[in-house]
């Protein structure tokens, strides 16, 4: 049975981020006389910081700065001084940051990409890796094997993440539909983020109860942080930068409120 909303995941993958991206004034032996030090983009809110990269080069390059493909490489971003995941999607940085103005303002460095916090080596291809080690990831979770990813052929497998970068919606789902638009499923991929520097919750949280209609997204992460159930109502469930009702059944979230990677990244934070 199809559970699947092809309104909601339109919507989703056609979200967008107004950033401002400022160049690291420390740098500019790097980036040079060029006629800015901030450039402005409305992003996809489901894209990855190394795609952001990607346009920046091709920017920077037209206001004729000379920077080596290798510096590109090493390309990171903080908000705040706190270095952003890049691995991670924008939507769920801008989430677990949680600026208070828009644009959101980050800065850009060429230098120093600091290991002991982020990923080394922000490329796209090792961000093509990482993308599909979490779609792996949750098709186990889902079905308690790969199979379903592994049975896809390549061609299949490459369109995946080539519709993520060229933004090609129906592409992606024609795909993806058919690693997640099936029930029953056996866990949920569902991952919980508090902070910036906590650590992310994630556990094996079985679905065997999700076709219960009161089993919900809130009680999945009461399930998962047992302390927070008495605070539940005082606190704000985000995907997506929209606040989601405790009471969403988690099946209907499973496949329709997932991020490109297929999971449910959630960030939790107290109302004001």
């Amino acid at each position: 049975m199809s559970i699947l909303d092809t309104e909601i995941s339109t919507t989703v993958w056609t979200g967008k981020l107004p950033i401002k991206i400022e160049l690291d004034p420390s740098e500019v032996d790097i980036h040079g006389n060029i006629m800015t030090q901030c450039i402005y983009l409305e992003v996809r809110s489901c894209s990855y910081l190394p795609m952001i990269t990607r346009e920046i080069q091709t920017i920077l390059n037209k206001m004729g700065a000379v920077i080596s493909e290798d510096k590109f490489q090493k390309v990171w971003y903080d908000y705040n001084g706190q270095p952003l995941k890049w691995h991670y999607p924008l939507a769920l940085l801008h989430d677990i940051h949680s600026p208070p103005n828009m644009p959101w303002s980050i800065t850009l460095h060429f230098n120093n990409l600091p290991t002991d916090i982020l990923l080394k080596d922000p490329t796209m291809d090792n961000m093509q890796d990482v993308f599909m080690s979490m779609i792996k990831e949750a098709d186990y979770l889902r079905h308690g094997s790969t199979k379903k990813v592994m049975n896809m052929s390549k061609r299949d497998q490459t369109q995946l993440w080539e519709s993520v970068i060229t933004d090609q919606c129906d592409t992606f789902w024609t795909v993806n539909r058919h690693l997640v638009d099936s029930i029953p499923i056996k866990n949920i991929p569902l991952r919980i983020y508090l902070s910036e520097t906590s650590p992310v919750i994630q556990e094996l949280v079985s679905a065997e109860d999700a076709s219960d209609e009161d089993y919900t997204i809130g009680s999945v992460i009461m399930k998962m942080i047992p302390p927070i159930a008495p605070l539940i109502d005082s606190i704000s469930i985000l995907l997506h930068g929209v606040e989601i009702p405790p009471e969403t059944p988690i099946e209907w979230a499973c496949t329709n409120l997932i991020y490109l990677d297929n999971f449910l990244h959630v960030v939790l934070r107290y109302k004001e």
